[in-house]
């Protein structure tokens, strides 16, 4: 037997499986207030329905990441990019107040072909402390081919700012493709204190229910992730909501059709397509906005 718990915005979905036939399912309202309180009323019904039989997984999926990004109620970060030559600065408009551009180069090779320039990185953290904000985002281009410059400015905002909390873009994706890695650096250190705090409610539950499943979390492109290590990324969980819909079409899809699944959600609706029997992915990793990520996705149109 295993469990599907999908955890959204509005409600709380919970089903208990034996192979392919449903045993039991429940929906309570989700209160994001007392998060454990509605993960217990969804589980509940589940475990005395198994009736002592052994769980193998239990899989969730929430739109907790989504409805956050789509609400503009990530947490205050600031955003300090090393972009070297090559690329029109408007390319780093992230509606960010606090961004900052500084000068340095590595280039395709991970050598250094421009130095930082101190002063800047001085007065970039002068900015940062005196703003009150306590994360920052540090990329560089090509720094998933030498590091030195992230972790040099990082090093410093960390010793001028006791207590702020500082991700390196080469930390958070070896993938080229400068803006995507920074956007994906930026939406994961803007959403992990709020992901921490569910993550934590989860953990509570799986202890109080005496639970030793194996548990994952769905990815915004149908896989799931060891649910320890979304904690580390929660950006990955991007779309994971709109996911578990494409899986649900697809299930309900005669092979090698066609359809458009919609799901309309309390705070968001999601189109997603599935093509000739196939969920389609999107090519270029998925579009918050109008910013590409470095997140693997089915292709799916969010609409507030």
């Amino acid at each position: 037997m295993f469990i599907g718990l999908d955890v959204g915005g509005t409600y709380t979905d919970a089903v208990l499986m034996d192979g392919r036939k449903i045993i039991e399912k429940m929906k309570v309202p989700t209160d994001n207030d007392q998060l454990l309180d509605s993960l217990l009323k969804a589980l509940d019904p589940l475990l005395e329905a198994a009736k002592g039989e052994e769980l193998e997984r239990i899989v969730l999926s929430t739109t907790l990441i989504t409805n956050l990004i789509a609400t503009k109620k990530v947490d205050p970060t600031a955003l300090v990019i090393i972009p070297g030559p090559g690329l029109n600065p408007s390319t780093y408009d992230y509606k960010v107040p606090y961004t900052f551009l500084l000068s340095g180069a590595i280039d395709y090779r991970g050598r250094e072909i421009d130095p930082l320039d101190e002063q800047e990185i001085e007065n970039c953290a002068q900015k940062i402390k005196e703003a009150g904000v306590m994360r920052a985002v540090v990329v560089g281009k090509f720094s998933q081919r030498n590091k030195q410059h992230e972790e040099r400015v990082a090093s410093y905002l960390e010793e001028q700012i006791p207590g702020i909390r500082v991700a390196m873009g080469h930390q958070v994706t070896g993938r080229l493709n400068f803006p995507r890695r920074v956007y994906t650096s930026l939406l994961t250190l803007a959403t992990q204190d709020r992901f921490h705090t569910f993550y934590a409610e989860v953990l509570k539950l799986l202890e109080q229910r005496g639970i030793t499943a194996p548990l994952y979390i769905l990815k915004a492109d149908g896989g799931t992730l060891p649910f320890d290590l979304s904690a580390q990324k929660p950006v990955e969980t991007i779309f994971s909501g709109p996911a578990a819909s494409t899986l649900g079409g697809l299930a309900l899809t005669p092979r090698g059709e066609t359809s458009v699944v919609v799901d309309i959600g309390g705070t968001t609706t999601d189109l997603a397509l599935i093509l000739s029997g196939e969920p389609l992915l999107a090519s270029r990793g998925a579009r918050i906005d109008d910013k590409l990520t470095h997140v693997r996705a089915f292709a799916t149109s969010l609409l507030l």
